[in-house]
C-alpha cells in the first residue's frame, strides 16, 4: 500500500509541475506577443512588464496553491485512509480467535505474532519473536521439530497445509491444535502465515462422540433385539450381531433391505405381502411425518428355523432404523402360562367335586369291601362284588387325576430312585402289552425329590399313551442321564443339576398343531378319552419344579422329555417292608366319627362294628368336641376319633384337632380326607393326627389306620 501511496504521489507532483510549466510557458509567450502588438513606447513596455512580471507571480502562486492544497488534502486523506485500515488490520489481527505468527521464508525468524498467540502459548510478544517454532511441539514422534520444518519447507515452496498437532505452552502443557502453513508476500518480502487454532474442546467433543458410538455400538450388540439402520435409498450401513448370526451376512458385506428381505422371507409370496406393508408404512411416515406402524412377521434363519417377530420402523435423519424384536419364546411363555391358567381353572373345579365325589366313592367302595368280607370266599356274589371293587377303584384313580389340579396340593416329596420308580411304572402299564421295552438307565443317574405316587401316575400315564400309539405292538425306549442346566436355558428352568428321563415310542406320531394342545385339559383325540392322563402329567411336573418336553413327526414316533430335579448324590431313604396285616377283632372301646356325610357316618360304624368297635358318630367339629368331653368326663373316653377334614360351613378336623388336644394331650385322632394332597394329609403328625385314611377307604384301610394310631 505504501507503494502504491509512492507511485501516487509522484505522479501527482508531475502533474502540478507539468500544469505549471504549461501556463507559465504560455503566459511568457502570450503576455509579450501581446504587449509588443499593443505597446509601442519603449518606455511604457518596461513598466508594463514589471507589472506583468508581479501579475505573474501572484497568478502563478495562486494556482501553486490551488494544486499543492489539492495534493495535500489527498495525501492527507490517503494517510488517514491508510491509518484506518491498519487501525481494523490490527484490530482484527489481534482479536481472532487463531494464533497469528508471520516467519520470514528466508531467515526463519518470526516477524510478528498476534496477541492470541501471546495468551494462547503464554509468552509475551517480545518472547515469542525470539522463540523458533520448534519450540512450541510436543517433540516426539510425529510431533517433533525436524517434521515442523520440513512443514515449512513445504510451506515456503507454496504447499498449503492444515493439519492436527500437539502444540506445548510456556509452562509445559499440552493442547491439541490445528495449524494451518501459508506462504504470502508481505512488502516485497517473502513470508510464512501460520495460523494455529485450539481446538482441545473440539477434541473433547469428538471424544465424546467416540464414547458414545463405542457405547452405543456395545448397546446395539447387546440388545436382544436385531437393529440396523439404512440410508433412505435402502442402502444398509450397519446391522448387529443379532442379524448377522440370524441370517448369516458378513459385517463386511452389507446388503440393500430388499436383499436383507430376501434372506429373512425366502417365500416369494409372503416377501411381497410384507415389504408391501412396510414400504406403505415408511411412504406414510414421509407424508405425515407420523412413525411407521409395527409389522408382525415370521422370518427364516440361516439354519432354518423360524422366529416370530415385530419389525419396528423409524425415520431418523434420512435414514431407516429398523429393529427386529423375537417374541418367539415370549409367545412360547404365553402358552405356558395360558396353559397353566388353564390347569388352574381346573384345578379349582376338581376341588369343588372332590369333596362330594369322594365322599361318594367312598361308600361305594367301603361297602362293596364290607361286603366282600361278610360273604364266604365261595358265595356267587363274591366275583360281581370284586369287580364292583376294581371299578371304584378306577373311578378314585380318576379322582385322584382331577385333585392333582386342586390349588395349595403339594406332592409329599421324598428321595426316590429313578430306575424303580421307571421299571415299576413299566411292569404296571404294560403287563399283558405287545410293547417291547429298551431301559437305559446308568447307575450313576442321581435320584430325585418327588412324590412316589404322583410321579409313578406321570409315567404311567406317558407309557399307557405310548402303548395306545402302537396297537400293533413296537418299543418303548426308555433314556435317563445327569444334565446341568445353565442360566437362560431353553427349558426356562432354574440353572442348577437336573436327572432327564426320555420316553421314545415308535408309534403314530404326533402332528405339529397337536403338540401344543396335548398337555391341555380335556384335549383328547381318542374316542373314549378324558383328556386329563397328560395334562396331569403335566401338572405333576410342574409341582415338582420340573418341565415335560414332547417332540414327534407324524409316522415316526414320539419322545417326552423329562427334567426333574436332582436330589445329588443322595443315598436313597431305606425301604422298610410294612407289617402284614390281619383280621382279627379287638375289644379296645369306642371309637367316635366326625363326617358330614350320613352315607360315610353309617358306613363306618358298620366297619368299626365289624371290626370289634362301639361306634359314635356326629357331623361336625363342635359336635365331636363337646362328645369326646363328654366321654372323658364320663370316665369312658373315646378309643380314638376319627375326623373329616373338611366339614362345609362348619368347623373342620384340623380345627376340633386343636381343640380335643388342649383338653387331651395324649388323644388319638386320625384324619380322614379325599384331598390326599393337603399339608395336613401328607404331614398330619404336625397337627397333631395319629394316622391319616385317605378317602374312599375300604375296611382294611380303616384298620390299618387305626393299629398306625394305636
Amino acid at each position: 500500500m505504501q507503494r502504491g501511496l509512492k507511485r501516487g504521489a509522484r505522479k501527482e507532483i508531475t502533474k502540478i509541475v507539468g500544469v505549471y510549466a504549461l501556463f507559465g510557458s504560455a503566459w511568457i509567450y502570450l503576455s509579450g506577443t501581446v504587449l509588443a502588438w499593443l505597446v509601442t513606447d519603449r518606455h511604457l513596455a518596461e513598466q508594463i512588464e514589471v507589472y506583468k512580471g508581479l501579475l505573474f507571480i501572484l497568478v502563478t502562486s495562486t494556482l501553486l496553491y490551488q494544486l499543492i492544497a489539492r495534493f495535500a488534502w489527498r495525501i492527507a486523506d490517503s494517510v488517514s485512509k491508510l491509518e484506518e485500515s491498519e487501525a481494523r488490520f490490527q484490530t482484527i489481527y489481534h482479536n481472532v480467535n487463531d494464533a497469528l505468527l508471520i516467519r520470514d521464508a528466508v531467515t526463519g525468524l518470526l516477524v510478528d505474532v498476534n496477541r492470541t498467540m501471546c495468551s494462547m502459548f503464554g509468552y509475551t510478544q517480545q518472547e515469542a519473536l525470539q522463540l523458533d517454532l520448534g519450540q512450541l511441539s510436543l517433540g516426539e514422534h510425529p510431533y517433533t521439530s525436524e517434521e515442523t520444518m520440513r512443514r515449512l519447507k513445504l510451506a515456503a515452496q507454496g504447499i498449503s497445509q492444515t493439519f492436527e498437532w500437539r502444540s506445548r505452552k510456556k509452562d509445559g502443557s499440552l493442547f491439541w491444535s490445528e495449524v494451518n502453513l501459508r506462504h504470502a508476500t508481505i512488502n516485497g518480502e517473502e513470508r510464512i502465515i501460520v495460523m494455529v487454532r485450539d481446538i482441545a474442546a473440539r477434541k473433547e467433543i469428538e471424544e465424546a462422540l467416540r464414547q458414545n458410538e463405542e457405547i452405543l455400538k456395545v448397546l446395539m450388540e447387546e440388545m436382544p433385539a436385531g437393529v440396523g439402520w439404512s440410508d433412505e435409498n435402502g442402502v444398509i450401513q450397519y446391522v448387529n450381531g443379532y442379524i448377522n448370526d440370524w441370517f448369516g451376512l458378513s459385517s463386511s458385506i452389507l446388503p440393500t433391505l430388499d436383499d436383507l428381505l430376501l434372506h429373512a422371507l425366502p417365500d416369494p409370496t409372503y416377501r411381497d405381502e410384507i415389504r408391501g406393508i412396510w414400504r406403505s408404512g415408511i411412504g406414510g411416515a414421509l407424508k405425515t411425518g407420523a412413525q411407521p406402524p409395527p409389522i408382525e412377521a415370521k422370518i427364516t434363519c440361516a439354519d432354518g428355523s423360524l422366529r416370530h417377530v415385530i419389525l419396528n420402523t423409524r425415520l431418523v435423519y434420512q435414514r431407516i432404523l429398523f429393529i427386529f424384536t423375537d417374541i418367539t419364546k415370549w409367545e412360547a411363555m404365553q402358552g405356558e402360562i395360558l396353559k397353566a391358567q388353564k390347569l388352574e381353572s381346573v384345578g379349582v373345579l376338581a376341588g369343588g367335586i372332590a369333596h362330594d365325589f369322594n365322599n361318594i366313592l367312598t361308600g361305594i367302595l367301603g361297602n362293596i369291601s364290607f361286603a366282600g368280607v361278610l360273604l364266604e370266599a365261595s358265595h356267587p356274589a363274591r366275583r360281581p362284588l370284586e369287580n364292583a371293587e376294581k371299578a371304584s377303584l378306577r373311578a378314585a384313580e380318576l379322582a385322584h387325576q382331577l385333585l392333582t389340579f386342586a390349588r395349595g396340593g403339594q406332592p409329599v416329596k421324598k428321595v426316590v430312585s429313578v430306575r424303580n420308580l421307571v421299571q415299576e411304572s413299566l411292569s404296571l402299564s404294560l403287563h399283558g402289552a405287545k410293547v417291547q421295552t429298551e431301559v437305559d438307565i446308568p447307575d450313576s443317574l442321581h435320584p430325585i425329590h418327588a412324590d412316589e405316587g404322583q410321579m409313578n401316575q406321570a409315567f404311567n400315564n406317558v407309557i399307557i399313551n405310548a402303548h395306545q400309539s402302537m396297537p400293533g405292538g413296537g418299543i418303548l425306549r426308555v433314556k435317563a442321564d445327569n444334565v446341568v442346566l445353565e442360566a437362560q436355558n431353553s427349558q426356562a428352568l432354574p440353572p442348577g443339576q437336573y436327572v432327564r428321563i426320555c420316553f421314545t415310542d415308535e408309534g403314530c406320531g404326533i402332528p405339529p398343531e397337536e403338540q401344543k394342545l396335548i398337555f391341555d385339559p380335556y384335549f383328547t383325540t381318542k374316542a373314549t378319552g378324558s383328556g386329563l392322563g397328560l395334562a396331569s402329567v403335566h401338572s405333576i411336573v410342574s409341582k415338582h419344579s420340573g418341565k415335560i418336553e414332547v417332540s414327534s413327526e407324524p409316522g415316526k414316533g414320539a419322545t417326552f422329555t423329562f427334567y426333574l430335579p436332582s436330589a445329588g448324590e443322595a443315598a436313597l431313604e431305606s425301604e422298610s417292608s410294612a407289617a402284614q396285616l390281619t383280621v382279627e377283632n379287638r375289644k379296645e372301646g369306642s371309637v367316635l366319627v366326625m363326617d358330614d356325610e350320613e352315607t360315610i357316618r353309617v358306613l363306618a360304624a358298620d366297619l368299626l362294628e365289624y371290626l370289634g368297635y362301639r361306634a359314635v358318630t356326629c357331623s361336625n367339629g363342635q359336635e365331636a368336641i363337646r362328645l369326646y368331653r363328654e366321654a372323658g368326663e364320663s370316665g369312658s373316653p373315646f378309643y380314638a376319633v376319627v375326623m373329616d377334614l373338611t366339614i362345609p360351613a362348619g368347623m373342620g378336623g384340623k380345627e376340633a384337632a386343636r381343640e380335643i388336644l388342649a383338653y387331651d394331650p395324649g388323644a388319638r385322632l386320625i384324619v380322614s380326607s379325599g384331598y390326599s394332597n393337603d399339608p395336613v394329609m401328607a404331614h398330619h403328625a404336625d397337627y397333631g393326627f395319629s394316622a391319616a385314611v385317605v378317602k374312599p377307604y375300604r375296611c382294611a384301610d380303616l384298620q390299618l389306620a387305626l393299629k398306625s394310631g394305636h
